[in-house]
């Protein structure tokens, strides 16, 4: 089971994103991932002439790719693949170009970046780094990617919702693993070998946060928190236990990131599914809830059904 979920796209999308007659050229970039290891991805490259959009898929830790292409103006993104936090994108745009040289953190420009591939130039260079897009380019991605699937709906979320890349976490430098302190806890000898396996992978949540989930039950998982700069473990109350299955992405019901601070879990409520999101605070080394969507479960599998 993994631990750290980020996106995914429908099946309508993917199915729409072939390959196509005329390429004489191609785009080739390399991935700036905030966490150490690149996670799994799909490349998008969005013709600004057509609703066409190619992809290529990156596999765990490949961090070059090469997308082909006929001339013409280009739009460049990614999404990781595990599922998680919709409209959660990394892009090439004037962040990228400004990045290496900001020396007085003037680079707030997020806007995507036109890429030419001509005749005479048909070939390409990208780098995507730029993980905190703006509500305004996350939208026109999805709507780029909608186009791309006929129509079909990526995003269930309500508008309003909070998104990871609006609570950024501070970096953290740690290389040894935290010499954790079970003092109090109630862990079962289980679940604390289940805690100390996931310390392996290193921090993946709120930047010194490692994430892990306890089984109490077949279809029951408990959220264990393990802060690598004191090594205290928490077993966050508020959350309680995540009973599953949810009708549909059933890997969702918690979604977290290495470089946020937002953590989200989603039951089922009735007929509804109700998502909760918690804030983590880096200085008590706690988690607050910062607010509750409910939708029909209709609404939330509406991605997963296309």
């Amino acid at each position: 089971m993994g631990y750290q979920f980020l996106v995914r796209l429908s099946v309508a999308a993917m199915a729409s994103l072939g390959p196509c007659a005329g390429v004489a050229g191609a785009i080739a970039g390399v991935v700036a991932f905030p966490a150490q290891r690149v996670p799994s991805m799909t490349v998008y490259v969005s013709d600004l002439d057509s609703p066409r959009v190619r992809s290529a898929q990156l596999i765990r830790g490949q961090a070059n790719f090469t997308v082909e292409v006929p001339p013409g103006r280009y739009l460049v993104f990614l999404a990781p693949n595990q599922p998680g936090a919709p409209n959660i994108y990394g892009a090439y745009t004037q962040y990228s170009l400004c990045s290496p040289h900001d020396v007085d953190g003037q680079c707030e420009d997020h806007a995507l970046i036109p890429v030419a591939v001509t005749a005479k130039a048909p070939h390409a260079a990208v780098t995507i780094d730029d993980w905190y897009l703006t509500d305004e380019v996350a939208g026109q991605i999805g709507r780029l990617l909608e186009g791309a699937a006929g129509g079909a709906r990526f995003n269930s979320e309500p508008l309003s919702a909070p998104r990871f890349s609006e609570y950024p976490s501070e970096p953290f430098d740690g290389a040894a693993a935290p010499k954790v302190d079970f003092g109090g806890s109630e862990l079962s000898e289980e679940d604390r070998d289940i805690v100390q396996r996931a310390l392996l992978g290193g921090p993946n949540f709120a930047g010194h946060v490692t994430a892990a989930l306890t089984r109490c039950g077949p279809t029951c998982a408990r959220l264990v928190l393990v802060d690598w700069r004191s090594g205290r473990v928490l077993e966050p109350a508020p959350l309680g236990e995540i009973q599953g299955p949810l009708p549909c992405r059933p890997d969702e019901a918690l979604l977290f990131r290495r470089d946020s601070r937002l953590l989200s879990i989603s039951r089922v409520r009735g007929a509804a599914v109700a998502t909760q999101y918690y804030v983590w605070n880096q200085i008590t080394a706690q988690l607050a809830q910062g607010g509750e969507y409910q939708r029909t479960s209709q609404t939330f599998c509406a991605v997963a059904a296309r």
